[in-house]
């Protein structure tokens, strides 16, 4: 989706995200591509770099997604895809993000994904790199597991 699609809404809500996630230290990625009025698969991305994890958001108001992937070299990944159907919805699921963004560890991803499974049910979905499978609150960790043992 490149600007000139979306909405006044949708464009408030965008700038609303870009401060709350540079106020939590996310670096922001595309913003100038975003600004000249390219089309980009996900309206907002950002990374952010800790010493438990290094972690990488992609939110699309086109698709109603926000996608998070975490990855540390000894520990694997785990990337999920959370599909909300309001902004309202989505600004939720983002803050519970960047609650939890300043320790999150892989593992501390997969307890994140089982909670908002819980409050999305149907919602989210790990994503393997070439399917993505549904995810509940209790094959949350079942689901990474068999994932990351796979690539070990």
């Amino acid at each position: 989706m490149d600007r000139s699609s979306m909405t006044q809404e949708q464009i408030k809500q965008r700038q609303s995200f870009l401060t709350v996630l540079e106020a939590d230290g996310w670096q922001l990625k595309n913003v100038e591509a975003f600004d000249n009025d390219f089309w980009l698969d996900a309206e907002i991305t950002a990374r952010k770099r800790i010493p438990e994890s290094i972690m990488e958001l992609n939110y699309s108001f086109e698709n109603s997604y926000v996608s998070l992937a975490v990855a540390k070299f000894d520990e694997g990944r785990a990337e999920y895809v959370i599909y909300f159907d309001t902004l309202q919805n989505s600004g939720d699921i983002l803050g519970v993000i960047v609650e939890h963004s300043s320790a999150l560890t892989v593992k501390g991803a997969v307890h994140l994904a089982a909670r908002l499974a819980s409050e999305y049910p149907g919602d989210v979905f790990f994503f393997t790199g070439t399917e993505s499978i549904a995810v509940t609150q209790d094959t949350a960790l079942t689901v990474f597991e068999k994932f990351n043992n796979e690539l070990a």
